[in-house]
This record gives structure tokens, sequence and C-alpha cells, in this order.
């Protein structure tokens, strides 16, 4: 069953039985339990004893935006190499072992965070812990597992230079943040991942898992007595003191926009747009949610959509999306079209984008996509997986116990004012930046 028809079944059954799916929250987010841990970690624990599995989010700061200017790749190579072996087990016999036990174990870099996910049959509990310790506490970091991180990884990069929506994005990302940490290739350059070596990866693996920073989120078949002892048992080995990295610096937006094209022999042209956008704490991120679904993030229903693929047949898709990162990330508008198109595109993408932030959204619009994003919100933790997942990020950007029970509220508080108003603010063309991708026009 598609993510979309789930939805519309969920709402017109509800709908049906006579209640409002924005008011359903509390039985589609099972209670949570918060607790400080060793160091002043944060631990937060669902217990689901639906099924007999436990899914483990570990966040920490450490992400792509802190990795050294001239070694863009460092966490990510570290992040790879997370199940390559710890304790006494080299990367195979670790592999193996995973295997066996039935166990998930991986390692992520985002700009922000490094997100260490394990998810276990509930009865390979013990073993699972004891792996993912392993890995934390002593990690191989084998001279040959690395080499073959760093060939794998310059092997993408050599790849990424014939897809165009890779060159377009990595290319609109220098163009927003310029110097800024957020401006690196989160997967570094073949410059800088050939400038890597293995002590750079420990250094900064001994650098970045320090308990003040890590967020853990358990959820699953686990009873809140066992993770307080798992966490007391085994996070105390890890490094108390504070991490010496730098809380990444804030990204201001600039102020003349700059356009790049990207000569590449393909049939359509891809076309991204963007700018600085907002973080997680800024008094516009609902109103930014609202106008975004309204814009472009909406699929079919979104304006751009309407007006570029099913008016005029222009693009296959088009769509818009912001990252709220911590120092503020990027609203981005993305789309591919005949490369005779690029003109036409580009002008109706700004005729929306002035029509967003100098006109009022219809009340029937507005009420629509409110209703969208209140009923659709429960499928965002309609899984162990996104459980934990979900309350790992509100721990990580502190958005507080009250984040879901508020949701439906603080989107339904958007108002047409609060849409014009954020859309002056972000969707100025002047302050946005352009890359195209594909032949000379």
């Amino acid at each position: 069953m598609t993510r979309n028809f789930r939805l519309l079944f969920v709402v017109l059954a509800l709908f049906f039985l006579g209640v409002n799916p924005a008011l359903t929250m509390a039985a589609w987010s099972p209670d949570v339990s918060r607790f400080n841990g060793p160091g002043g970690m944060k631990v937060y624990h669902v217990e689901s004893h639906a099924n007999p599995l436990v899914v483990v989010k570990l966040l920490v700061r450490g992400g792509a935006g802190y990795d050294p200017k001239d070694k863009a790749g460092v966490a990510n190579l570290v992040a790879w190499m997370f199940n390559e072996g710890g304790g006494d087990l080299d990367s195979a016999a670790f592999q193996e072992k995973l295997n066996y036990y039935g166990i998930s174990l991986s390692g992520s870099a985002g700009r922000d965070a490094m997100t260490i996910s394990m998810s276990t049959l509930s009865t390979h509990l013990d073993v699972a812990w004891a792996m993912m310790m392993d890995a934390l506490l002593r990690p191989k970091f084998a001279k040959s597992d690395f080499d073959r991180a760093v060939a794998e990884q310059i092997a993408e990069l050599k790849q990424a230079r014939e897809k165009p929506g890779a060159l377009a994005s990595d290319a609109l990302n220098r163009k927003i943040f310029g110097n800024h940490p957020y401006g690196q290739p989160a997967k570094g350059s073949l410059k800088s991942i050939a400038a890597i070596t293995v002590d750079d990866l420990i250094k900064y693996h001994d650098e970045v898992f320090r308990l003040p920073t890590m967020v853990l989120a358990v959820a699953g078949d686990i009873s809140l007595k066992k993770l307080k002892k798992l966490t007391t048992d085994s996070f105390t080995k890890i490094n108390h003191l504070p991490s010496s990295l730098r809380p990444i610096p804030f990204a201001f937006t600039k102020k003349r926009n700059h356009i790049q094209h990207i000569e590449l022999n393909i049939p359509q042209t891809t076309i991204s747009l963007g700018g600085v956008g907002i973080n997680r704490h800024d008094p516009d991120y609902y109103a930014l949610v609202v106008m975004n679904q309204i814009l472009g993030g909406g699929g079919f229903s979104s304006r751009l959509t309407k007006e570029i693929r099913e008016k005029r047949g222009l693009t296959y898709g088009v769509y818009s999306y912001f990252s709220p990162l911590a120092a503020q990330g990027p609203f981005v508008i993305s789309m591919q079209t005949k490369t005779a198109s690029v003109a036409e595109s580009k002008k109706l993408i700004f005729d929306e984008l002035k029509r967003m932030a100098n006109e009022d959204v219809g009340s029937e619009e507005l009420a629509d996509v409110k209703r969208y994003l209140t009923g659709s919100f429960p499928l965002n933790l309609d899984g162990l997986g996104k459980l934990a997942g979900t309350w790992g990020v509100i721990g990580f950007y502190d958005r507080g116990l009250d984040y879901l029970e508020k949701w439906p509220q603080r989107i339904r508080s958007v108002s047409k004012k609060d849409i014009r108003r954020v859309a002056r603010r972000i969707l100025d063309i002047k302050r946005l930046h352009i890359v195209t991708v594909g032949r000379t026009s």
C-alpha cells in the first residue's frame, strides 16, 4: 500500500467514524520517558510490546558540518566504518555475527549530527547492544577497511559527476553557503578524500563521541528499567568531557544572487534554485512548513506542479523543500525540463514566488493544506524506526517533550499573514541562487 493511499485510507476512515485525525495524536505517539544518562546525555524511551523488536537511534554532534576545512568527508567515512569491526572482532567476524543474530547496525552523517542506528529482535538485545558499544568504544579502523571505504567513496564521487541532480545540488549548496561549513560537500571531494588518513578518522571519532552532546532514543520491546541499566552500565565508559568542536556558525543570506550553468550533454536540463532558510527554533518554522506545502512540497496539489506540469507539461516533477539545520539550512526548488523550456520554466517559478509573497493564499487552499498536514502527521510515527528517529531529532534539536502534542495546534494557528511574511523573507528572488545543469540553450 503506497504512502498516499495509506494516508487517504486513514483520514477517510477517521472521518467516517466522526473523529478528527489531528485529535488522535496521542494514540499514534505512545508515551515517551525522558531521563538523563551518564555525563548528561539525553535518553528517550518509547515502550511498545506489539512486536518483539527494539530500535535504537544515537545522535551526536559531529556531522559533515564539523569536517576539517581541508578534509571534507571525514564524518561520512567515520560513519561508513561504524560496523567494520569492534572489540575483539575484525570486519569479517563482526559482520558475520551481525548477520547471524539478524542485527542491523550502521552509521550515517548528516550536516549537524552523526547518527548510529541499530535494530534487533528483543531476544538478542544484549548481544546487539554489546556489539554497538564495541563499535563505539573499541572501533577497529583497520587500514584495509579504510582503503575500501575510500575506494567506494571515490567511485561514488566520480559517478556523481555524470548525475545532473547531484551536480546541481552540490553547486547550489556552494553558492548558498560559500565558505560556511555547510558549503563543503558532505561526502567530500576527490581532493579532500585523498588527504584523509586513518589517524584523521580516529581523531574525529574521539572528538565526536562525547556524552554531553549525545542523544539516545530507543523504541520497542524494552522496559524503562532495562534501558536505564544498559545505559548506566555501558555509556559510563565513554568520554564525559565536552567536545572541542565549536558550534557551527550562523549562516547568513547573501544580498546578491548568483547564476551558474554546468555544461552536460544530456537531453534535459536540471534547474535548482535556493537560498538560506531557517532552523527549527525560528518563529517562522510552522509558517514555512505550511507555505512550502502550498508552493511545492505538496506533490500534485502544489502550485508549482499545477502551473508547470499540469497546465503546461514542461516537467515530470517540480518540488520545493527546506532543511531546518542548526545554523539555518537551505530552502530549495528543483525541477528538470527540456533545454528549450528553461527560460519559460524559470519565469513560471519566479511568478509563483512573487504571487506567494504578494498575495494572500485562498481560504480553502489554506484549510486543505492544514487538514493534510495535521491528518498525515501520524504517518511519521507509524513504526518503531520512525518513533526512535523522531524522538532522537526532537532531543538533538531541543524541541521539547510537547513537540508532537502541540504540532496540530501550531500548524492550525498559521495565518495568511504569516505565510506572506515568511514568503517575503525566504522567497526573495534577489537572494536566491540559480544553478542549471545541461546543454547550453
